[in-house]
């Protein structure tokens, strides 16, 4: 027998998805974090690679690179992030990085999420950490499958 698409694992995923995404917006409004979790996720990603360019972080973050630019404009304009011409290669990129006051926001958004998943956390770590690589290959699977771009 054919499954139903709503009571199968893409639904389930794609639904828990969309929850956990509304969930991360209310906790960033409720805490009154001066960042969007969209520009958090933009601030760690360049915490964990100092050396990513808007291009590469576009694809990092599943969003298109004028979508990326537009976050990064915020940051910049808050203070947060620095961007200067840099030399890569042929081209002339823009070179990206925190700066102290956006590293002092940063880790305390980070110590905060720390602490709230720590407190509510349901499942044991050893899980946490078998679900986040079934999710990854989930995704990377669709995304060679169908050859997706995110531009």
């Amino acid at each position: 027998m054919v499954e139903h698409y709503t009571k199968s694992l893409l639904y389930e995923l794609e639904l828990t998805s969309r929850v956990l995404h509304e969930a991360m917006l209310c906790y960033f409004k409720q805490k009154k974090f001066a960042l969007t979790p969209d520009e958090y996720i933009i601030l760690d990603c360049l915490y964990m690679n100092p050396e990513v360019i808007q291009m590469d972080l576009a694809k990092m973050i599943l969003k298109g690179r004028a979508h990326t630019g537009k976050f990064l404009k915020s940051l910049e304009d808050k203070g947060y992030i620095s961007r200067t011409p840099a030399q890569r290669g042929s081209k002339i990129v823009m070179r990206l990085e925190i700066t102290e006051k956006g590293l002092e926001l940063y880790n305390f958004i980070s110590a905060e999420i720390e602490a709230y998943i720590k407190h509510t956390s349901i499942i044991k770590k050893s899980k946490i950490d078998e679900t986040i690589n079934l999710l990854k290959t989930i995704r990377e699977d669709a995304i060679s499958r169908f050859d997706i771009k995110f531009e």
